[in-house]
């Protein structure tokens, strides 16, 4: 970083040790130092960045108004994690300064008294992997993550700062720009630049601030004095589902300034929806919000990102992931049905999850009302920095309790914490004494308890039904059954989860195939797969696919035919004929079928077209493991090319991993060393790179390979690729890794190195 001229050295003798530590501001990983000595106010922030979504790229310049708390200000302290800092000045003066740790130390011209006024202008730029954002599809936007403020804009990095917020960006011309507060201007520079002014209504939170450019296109309706704008990519959702995240917007803005009896905090609302959340576990800014298409239903992230604007905007923390603020949050949205994140491994998704669940099952209904019904006098009684202990006092003034958090007293009702039990069925059938035997047998843990069973007896003329029970490891149950019985069925009506297992007479099953329940038919052709050694078995089963219209039904017939043919020759055109059913669960059938006839080329022919082809991802998964079990690795390989150079990158790795596990050449690891490391989107990367971790064992190969990995930009292939030290000496695993601790922000990811030192 370039340095101002230096400060007289008795000045850093007499600053104190404080005021020097590296991180000012900070008490942790994901939480702000609770009071922190900030002897001055952000009164306004006027700049002007170029922003180059490329690289990406912010270079600005921005002017700070401060005035001063105390008489006697020197000096006043930033944040500027990965910036490059180009100067700082007081008007044509240029200033003294200091860069140590995180901490810009900047000596003012004069001594301030209290509340006097000074402006002073930095210069900077910042490609930081923490504080920008971008993806594959253009886009560049900044974190909203906690401390990583700085790592774009020269701040003090925390929300106890608020500042009013005048913005110029300078873009590519065919981008758009989205700021907080709302745009007030627009020009047009040259064919390949042009400029664009927004500003807040008034002083926001700096901790909310962020920016983010790409191929916008921009819808907005108005709730009240407020306009809510939604900004998508061109195609990037359908009309209707545009429309519909508007009218969501609009109502809920409604419906919780009446819940909460308090206007909406911002005159405007930016909704901006990208398609992948970059492990941002903060999605809700001063007045904008980003809804992230793999994070899950867009209506249930906007509520939650609405009501974030009042808790956790509005009101600001300190610790602003925590699940205590989560379940404000779920309070005023009502329990939905959607859960966000799933697989996202975002900590933030995983306590809004839980809270969501605990409006609905919570047992302590008492203390969710008081909360519930006090949320209208929380947000009028705060503003700025606030904390739980504030909200518990006023329900502590109620209630006499002093509540330091919810998630213990949340207890979800409504999940099985029992697993399933299996019985196997044997019948006992003597057919000429007319007596049935059930012998139940547990094949996991036993039921201890009464199992009720409805038996249905079909008969020739008439059905009879009749309770039985069981119990234990093992118990044996007499049936009244008739003279004329054709077949029986048992169904559990107990509330305990268990699975039976029947093992039924032969032609109880034969008979049950006429049934005109498809669930009970397709129970019996399922079941007829174990009498491979009966004859009589393929014809009863071809003469039922004569006349059977259900698709259910005949596929499970499909699957039983091909067990019992099990690849004879000729048998195979009867699965031939039904690859291009309309029926998908008649093709997947026919697809699995297949996979006894490997030394047929005119089986691996259709399966191969039939992948190839196959618009529903069942199908093509389907068919991928079926042409598996008929080819070689290089074949395999030559499905991975064609669906790579179509652009189909996650059906190709889909076939890679069929390959690498049997590939003995080093070419399909080399393809997933392309894509690992290529310019894909986040789930093609990973994918890829699981596919290395598990077959690339050489260690010369990631000695190289994790140090560019480990300086992705993107937190999450860095927290995977440390997977691979498994690869590597334990020298070398500690060296590199202690190397990279002292490069890595990310507090994620510095937790796992951490761990595995």
């Amino acid at each position: 970083m370039k340095l101002g001229r230096l400060l007289p050295l008795l000045l850093f003798f007499t600053i104190s040790v404080a005021t020097l530590k590296a991180q000012p501001y900070f008490n942790g990983p994901w939480e702000y130092e609770s009071h922190p000595d900030l002897p001055f106010l952000l009164e306004e922030i006027n700049m002007e960045l170029t922003v180059d979504p490329s690289v990406p790229l912010i270079k600005g310049t921005a002017d700070y108004l401060i005035s001063s708390r105390r008489p006697g200000l020197t000096q006043v302290v930033f944040n500027t994690s990965d910036l490059d800092i180009g100067g700082i000045s007081f008007g044509d003066d240029e200033a003294d300064y200091r860069i140590s740790g995180d901490s810009l130390l900047i000596h003012l011209p004069d001594t301030l008294g209290r509340s006097e006024e000074l402006t002073f202008r930095i210069n900077w730029e910042s490609s930081s992997p923490y504080g920008i954002h971008s993806d594959v599809y253009g886009n560049s936007w900044t974190s909203l993550n906690p401390q990583m403020q700085n790592h774009w804009l020269p701040i003090p990095d925390h929300p106890e700062l608020e500042s009013l917020v005048k913005a110029t960006f300078i873009i590519p011309a065919d981008k758009e720009v989205v700021f907080n507060g709302e745009k007030t201007g627009e020009e047009v520079l040259s064919a390949e630049q042009r400029k664009v002014s927004w500003a807040t209504a008034g002083k926001v939170g700096v901790t909310g601030l962020t920016v983010a450019v790409g191929n916008f296109v921009q819808e907005s309706a108005r709730t009240g004095v407020n306009e809510v704008s939604l900004w998508t990519s061109e195609n990037g959702l359908l009309d209707e589902v545009r429309n519909g995240v508007l009218q969501v917007a609009v109502e809920s803005i409604k419906q919780y300034e009446s819940e909460l009896e308090f206007e909406f905090p911002y005159k405007t609302l930016q909704i901006i929806v990208l398609p992948d959340h970059r492990w941002e576990e903060v999605q809700a800014g001063a007045g904008v919000i980003y809804l992230y298409q793999n994070l899950g239903s867009l209506g249930a992230q906007l509520r939650r990102g609405i009501t974030a604007q009042w808790f956790g905007n509005y009101h600001r923390y300190i610790r602003p992931i925590d699940n205590r603020y989560e379940f404000l949050k779920a309070l005023v949205v009502g329990s939905q049905s959607e859960q966000l994140g799933e697989g996202a491994n975002l900590e933030s998704m995983k306590q809004w999850n839980r809270s969501e669940k605990a409006v609905e099952f919570m047992k302590n209904e008492f203390q969710k009302n008081v909360i519930k019904t006090s949320l209208p006098e929380l947000v009028q009684r705060f503003e700025g920095v606030t904390n739980w202990e504030e909200y518990a006092d006023i329900w502590y003034d109620e209630t006499g309790a002093f509540w330091y958090g919810v998630a213990s007293d949340m207890k979800l009702g409504g999940e099985n914490e029992s697993g399933s039990s299996v019985y196997k069925v044997e019948y006992l059938y003597d057919e000429m004494g007319g007596n049935l035997t059930l012998v139940f047998e547990a094949e996991t843990e036993a039921v201890h308890s009464l199992v009720g069973v409805d038996a249905v007896e079909y008969g020739f003329t008439d059905t009879t039904r009749s309770e039985l029970t069981f119990t234990g490891e093992r118990d044996s149950v007499e049936v009244g059954i008739s003279s004329g019985i054709e077949y029986l069925t048992l169904h559990v009506t107990s509330d305990q989860n268990i699975t039976l297992q029947e093992e039924k007479p032969f032609m109880f099953l034969i008979r049950q195939l006429r049934n005109s329940d498809p669930e009970v038919q397709i129970q019996a052709a399922k079941q007829l797969s174990s009498y491979s050694e009966n004859p009589d078995v393929q014809l009863a089963i071809q003469d039922v696919l004569s006349n059977e219209e259900n698709a259910e039904v005949r596929a499970a017939l499909l699957e039983t035919l091909a067990a019992l043919t099990s690849g004879a020759t000729g048998t195979e055109e009867t699965f031939l004929s039904s690859l291009n059913s309309e029926k998908l669960a008649i093709r997947l059938s026919s697809i699995r079928s297949l996979s006894n006839y490997p030394e047929n080329d005119r089986v691996k022919n259709a399966i191969r077209n039939t992948m190839f082809r196959s618009e529903e991802d069942t199908v093509f998964v389907t068919a991928l493991e079926t042409y598996h079990e008929l080819s070689d690795a290089e074949e395999i390989r030559s499905v991975v090319e064609r669906f790579s150079g179509n652009e189909q990158h996650h059906r190709a790795l889909d076939a890679l991993a069929f390959a690498v596990a049997e590939d003995s050449t080093r070419e399909s690891l080399a393809i997933a060393d392309r894509y690992a490391l290529g310019s894909y989107s986040y789930e093609v990367r990973s994918q890829a790179l699981e596919l290395l971790i598990s077959h690339e064992e050489n260690e010369a190969y990631w000695e190289q390979t994790l140090e560019m990995l480990l300086e992705d930009r993107d937190p999450r292939i860095r927290f995977q690729a440390l997977n691979a030290v498994r690869h590597l000496s334990s020298k070398t695993t500690v060296e590199m890794i202690r190397a990279r601790l002292n490069e890595e922000m990310d507090p994620r990811v510095r937790a796992k190195i951490r761990r595995m030192l």
